[in-house]
């Protein structure tokens, strides 16, 4: 299972995903989480982000949060164009968004 879940995942990062279908996964997730919940698993990319080296994607994680954490929908919004847009951003995630997201795509 953990095999399919680390293919998968190279497969979405690694461009290899139909964007569309990403969006829709994405959509789907995040959803049906509450605002503090999403806040928290952006907050938790941002910072494995930052570890990793990678400011400027941690940056614009934060900026999500920061300017659409007063907004659930702004923020869900917010979160699954970036996510569609960043695909290799899951891999900053906690391994049970990202493959809550990445069950849901169909590839």
């Amino acid at each position: 299972m953990m095999n399919e879940f680390g293919s998968l995942l190279q497969r979405v990062t690694g461009g290899n995903a139909d964007p569309q279908a990403l969006e829709q996964a994405a959509t789907d997730h995040v959803s049906s989480m509450d605002t503090d919940e999403l806040s928290g698993h952006l907050q938790t990319a941002a910072q494995n982000a930052q570890q990793n080296g990678q400011g400027g994607l941690a940056q614009q994680i934060t900026s999500i949060v920061s300017e659409k954490g007063a907004d659930p929908q702004g923020l869900k919004d917010a979160a699954i164009s970036f996510i569609k847009s960043n695909p290799q951003v899951l891999t900053h995630f906690a391994p049970p968004f990202a493959q809550g997201l990445l069950n849901r795509v169909n590839l």
